[in-house]
């Protein structure tokens, strides 16, 4: 194993520098065992992307675990070979290559952190503008629509199998991040990919009626609170929905439930900056924010300590309401005004 780690470690990137496509494609031909991630609360783009370049890999002959810090919840079981992700790994079991993907940054790992190999490589694959390139390798792309496409391009170029169950999880990524392609992030390059995946065998309709429309009668029950909870501030350009413990408890919904309903304050005319303010334990909130054309919600979530993209980013704050609540609508009414025109 440590000869292999050191095959490969042969000729590494520096930290902090981008890695050519056909150099993370050579890693992934010459190691043996891999250790796949993806953020904490994960989403449809980082799980399948994990899903979908850890079956190639498991078809190509590699010993692959795939790796997420909590339970994979909701419309997500639903992804092929979902049952395959572990929350924990056994303690003798090892890896030459990790590869974190869908991570701006090492912290949004979590509690997987303890996972990063002392010695072996990591590869860090992504899509967000405020990425720190903390990887061994890094593949960064910020104007790729989301994870998955970049999996794909990586795929063809180790030359791993795609196949339907691996089409169908790439196309999910794709999907999801683009909003079922109506995000300013849809460009021709995305539409192009998601045309070869349905070439491969994945079924637009069946993966949105799954993974994106897919709604549980308490999802259903806490977007109904949810709605009734919309507050608009400086003269409507603002749209903030607020989900507290309470309303998750009441309405039997789990905290994925809550993945995309930041969209519905955006939805409303007028509005340019819509916050989805999400109650996530005692004084601790996530903060999910989307812009319609004008705000960069990356540079506002950083003011905060998050990032994201230009359109979706987010931060997580952990102490009063009260005063993150304020703190933050100035920020907000800045930002819009400084882009008024």
């Amino acid at each position: 194993m440590k000869g292999m780690r050191g095959a490969i470690r042969k000729g590494v990137a520096s930290l902090g520098s981008n890695s050519s496509l056909a150099e993370i494609a050579a890693i992934l031909k010459r190691g043996k065992r891999f250790l796949l991630m993806t953020h904490e609360d994960p989403d449809p783009d980082g799980i399948g992307s994990m899903l979908a370049l850890g079956k190639g890999l498991v078809d190509s002959g590699k010993h692959v675990a795939l790796l997420t810090s909590q339970p994979v919840m909701g419309s997500l079981r639903l992804l092929k070979g979902s049952e395959r992700i572990v929350n924990r790994l056994d303690p003798g079991w090892d890896f030459d290559v990790a590869l974190a993907l869908d991570s701006a940054e090492k912290t949004r790992l979590g509690e997987l952190m303890e996972y990063l190999p002392s010695h072996g490589i990591l590869i860090n694959i992504d899509h967000h503008i405020s990425n720190d390139y903390f990887g061994d390798l890094n593949f960064v792309d910020s104007d790729s629509s989301s994870t998955g496409e970049l999996v794909f391009g990586l795929m063809k170029a180790a030359g791993l199998a795609i196949d339907h169950d691996v089409a169908e999880n790439l196309f999910a990524a794709i999907q999801a991040d683009t909003g079922s392609f109506k995000y300013s992030n849809t460009t021709s390059k995305a539409l192009k990919i998601a045309a070869d995946l349905v070439e491969y065998g994945a079924r637009p309709w069946d993966i949105a009626r799954k993974v994106m429309d897919g709604y549980t009668i308490s999802r259903l029950r806490l977007l109904e609170m949810a709605l009734g909870a919309i507050e608009f501030y400086h003269k409507g350009a603002i749209g903030m929905m607020s989900l507290t413990q309470g309303m998750f408890q009441k309405s039997g919904a789990q905290q994925a439930d809550s993945e995309r309903l930041v969209d519905y304050p955006r939805f409303v005319f007028g509005v340019e900056l819509a916050v989805l303010m999400r109650e996530s334990g005692k004084n601790d909130y996530k903060f999910s924010l989307r812009s319609n054309s004008r705000v960069n919600v990356a540079l506002l979530a950083s003011r905060f300590g998050g990032g994201g993209h230009v359109r979706a980013a987010g931060f997580e704050y952990h102490g009063s309401l009260n005063g993150i609540k304020g703190d933050f609508l100035q920020e907000a009414v800045r930002f819009l005004d400084e882009t008024s025109g």
